[in-house]
C-alpha cells in the first residue's frame, strides 16, 4: 500500500486511524499506553505485509467489519473481513448469468477475478453444468487471483467493444430517387452528340447526313482539313 493513498501517512497510521474513528472509545479503550500503541501498529504492519493485503482489501475489510463486529476486530477477524472466504459455486454462476449479459453490455461483477476465469474456461461455462465443471473452476479462479495480485492480468474488467450497426437499408421511396437519379444521368449520356460527330461538325463535315455518300463525303472532309 502506497503512501500517496493515505495523505503522506504511513499506511499502519492510517489503518489505526480509521479503526479508532470507527470503533471509537471500544478501540481506544484496548491500549493502556503508546508502547501498545505501538507494538500494535509493528505487529499488523508486519502481518500485513508479509501476507501481502492490497489497499482495496484493506478497504473492502473496514467495511465489512462493520458489518461483521460490533467490537474492535482481531487481527484474524479483521484478514477474514479483508478476505472472505470464496463461494465458489456462487462465483461459477454469476459467471455464468454475466457472460450472457456481456452480450448486450449489461454486465456486473462482483470481481474481476470472476470474469477472467470464465474468460478462462471459454464455451464451456454455458454448455456444462458445474459439478462437472467444479474443479476446473475452482483452478481457474484460483489462478486468476494470483494472476492479478502478480500483475499477470489487470484488476478490472475490460469493457465491451460496442458491435457497429449495419448501414440502414433505403426504404423504396429512397431506392425510387435513386433510380431516377441513375435514369436521368443515362438519358443525358445518351443524348450527348458523340466526339467524332463534334469534331466532323468543326471540320466542316455533315456527320448527320444519312448514306454511304454522306459517309465517304464525311470522311473526305476530314482528309482535306488534315492536309
Amino acid at each position: 500500500m502506497s503512501t500517496s493513498q493515505f495523505r503522506g501517512q504511513k499506511p499502519i497510521d492510517a489503518l489505526y486511524q480509521k479503526l479508532s474513528t470507527l470503533y471509537a472509545n471500544r478501540w481506544e479503550a484496548q491500549f493502556r499506553s503508546e508502547h501498545q500503541v505501538d507494538l500494535w501498529k509493528e505487529c499488523w504492519a508486519e502481518e500485513l505485509d508479509e501476507l501481502e493485503v492490497t489497499f482495496d482489501e484493506v478497504k473492502q475489510g473496514l467495511k465489512r467489519c462493520l458489518e461483521l463486529y460490533d467490537w474492535p476486530p482481531s487481527f484474524p477477524e479483521f484478514l477474514k473481513a479483508c478476505r472472505p472466504a470464496l463461494d465458489y459455486e456462487a462465483c461459477f454462476y454469476e459467471a455464468v448469468e454475466q457472460m450472457r449479459f456481456r452480450a448486450d453490455g449489461k454486465d456486473k461483477w462482483s470481481s474481476p477475478a470472476v470474469y477472467w476465469a470464465a474468460v478462462k474456461l471459454g464455451n464451456d461455462m454455458g454448455s456444462d453444468i458445474y459439478m462437472n465443471l467444479k474443479k476446473r473452476w475452482k483452478t481457474a479462479l484460483d489462478q486468476v487471483i494470483n494472476d492479478i495480485a502478480a500483475g499477470v492480468l489487470p484488476n478490472e474488467v475490460p469493457v465491451r467493444p460496442k458491435l457497429v450497426e449495419p448501414p440502414k437499408r433505403a426504404s423504396g421511396k429512397e431506392y425510387s430517387q435513386a433510380a431516377t437519379c441513375h435514369l436521368s444521368l443515362a438519358k443525358e449520356i445518351l443524348e450527348r452528340e458523340p466526339a467524332w460527330k463534334t469534331r466532323l461538325r468543326e471540320k466542316g463535315g455533315n456527320p448527320d447526313a444519312g448514306g454511304m455518300k454522306s459517309i465517304g463525303e464525311c470522311l473526305a472532309a476530314q482528309v482535306l482539313v488534315k492536309d
